[in-house]
């Protein structure tokens, strides 16, 4: 079973990224002269970050986050300016980023909020003293308004009724929640056999997709010096990712998606599998190319350490898509939101699909909330960490794992023939 206790919290931030085709192999002159000046500024915003007591994996993170935030920025800013930023055109980015999760929101604007901090402490700021406090009231932390027709998705707090959880915001993402508060369904587990573990790895898209990445990363590929992948590569590796679980999830995105949030949605899923790479060793990094370390090869040849590989896999996707920015007893609603969510879907009465379906086919008719709830179990379905009909199901070979990764953090529990069970070691025996 996959661990996470030596995961780093901020998972995989920030993932969107506005790449377009346009400038895949030709960059613009003010392009470069933006990346000079961030590469510039860098190190000094890394000694910042040191002095304001972060770790080595922080610092990594943010000026990773940095680095996504002006591929965004640049598409809608048209003169960017590292050290001038336009309230409008960040308030379009942070949007985006929010779009695509609240994960990707929070991490987006913590990381940004970091740099606009850094500036003006270092005398760097070139705006106008009005921007800058318009940044300021941009960065604080948004808070999401419950309605009753979210109900069916924000876990009722215990010895609450409707109108407790109405009044407080966090029920939504808003402030800081104590899990505890709140009632989580049990996991239903059943009876479990090696068998049914091999064909649901076997046919999971998660596993497919990172065995198809990493015959694409073959002999090697060229990296920029942080392991991100060169911008001439980024389309051919997305178009290594061929598998998908998201059903009518995934047609109902394409009904109201236009082709840009599309070609997004490729390169942020790249993003997370290349994250999962590199983050679980499958890939290291070693002068400015990305390869398949011996290891890797041998777990790929052998089935039970495949197996085990994808568990790794699935747990550390499981953790990204729960508790991404979080720090061990300091969750945001989002965090109680996704986990609970997450549970009810691997009880025996999952939640149905159509409301979801509808957010998706419909985004200006539903609450915002329920949009984004809709387009991260989308984004859980693709990877068939659920699978989608009527219903939005856990697979059952998956909800031992999914109680392994959330229980430490939130108060949810197996119940079933299966509770209990190890999987690897249910593999291991046969």
């Amino acid at each position: 079973m996959a661990k996470k206790s030596n995961k780093s919290r901020f998972g995989n931030p920030a993932k969107a990224a506005a790449d377009t085709a346009a400038r895949a192999n030709v960059m613009p002159l003010r392009d470069v002269r933006l990346d000079r000046v961030m590469e510039a500024l860098a190190p000094g915003f890394a000694l910042w970050l040191e002095s304001q007591g972060r770790g080595d994996a922080g610092i990594d993170t943010s000026l990773m986050i940095l680095d996504d935030f002006f591929d965004m920025y640049r598409t809608v800013e048209p003169r960017p300016d590292a050290t001038s930023l336009a309230p409008a055109a960040v308030r379009e980015v942070l949007e985006a980023g929010t779009a695509a999760g609240p994960q990707d929101g929070f991490a987006l604007r913590s990381g940004v909020r970091d740099y606009v901090g850094y500036l003006v402490q270092a005398s760097l700021w070139t705006g106008t003293a009005g921007e800058l406090a318009e940044l300021q009231e941009l960065f604080k932390q948004p808070g999401l308004d419950a309605t009753p027709g979210l109900d069916a998705f924000v876990p009722p707090r215990a010895g609450a009724d409707n109108d407790d959880v109405r009044k407080d915001d966090s029920a939504s993402g808003g402030g800081f929640v104590d899990p505890d508060d709140y009632d989580f369904p049990d996991v239903y587990i059943p009876r479990l056999t090696a068998e049914q573990v091999k064909s649901t790895v076997a046919a999971s898209p998660l596993w497919k997709n990172i065995e198809s990445l990493l015959a694409w990363v073959g002999g090697g590929r060229d990296v920029t010096t942080k392991g991100a992948l060169r911008k001439k590569d980024r389309a051919e590796a997305a178009a290594a990712l061929t598998d998908s679980g998201a059903g009518i999830l995934g047609d109902a995105i394409r009904s109201s998606a236009t082709p840009a949030d599309l070609e997004w949605e490729a390169l942020n899923r790249l993003k997370l599998y290349w994250h999962l790479l590199g983050g679980l060793g499958l890939i290291t990094f070693d002068a400015g190319r990305a390869v398949l370390p011996p290891h890797t090869k041998e777990r790929l040849e052998c089935e039970e350490a495949r197996v085990a590989a994808f568990l790794d896999v699935l747990g550390q996707f499981i953790f990204i898509s729960t508790l991404t920015g979080s720090e061990p007893g300091s969750y945001n609603g989002w965090h109680v939101d996704m986990a609970s969510f997450m549970a009810e879907c691997a009880t025996d009465n999952p939640p149905e699909s159509a409301p979801l379906v509808h957010a998706l086919e419909s985004p200006d008719a539903v609450h915002p909330d329920l949009h984004i709830l809709a387009k991260n179990v989308a984004s859980w379905a693709a990877e068939g960490l659920v699978t989608i009909d009527d219903h939005v199901t856990v697979p059952p070979a998956f909800r031992p794992d999914l109680v392994g990764m959330l229980e430490e953090d939130f108060p949810v529990k197996a119940v079933g023939p299966g509770a209990g069970v190890d999987v690897a070691e249910l593999y291991r025996k046969g």
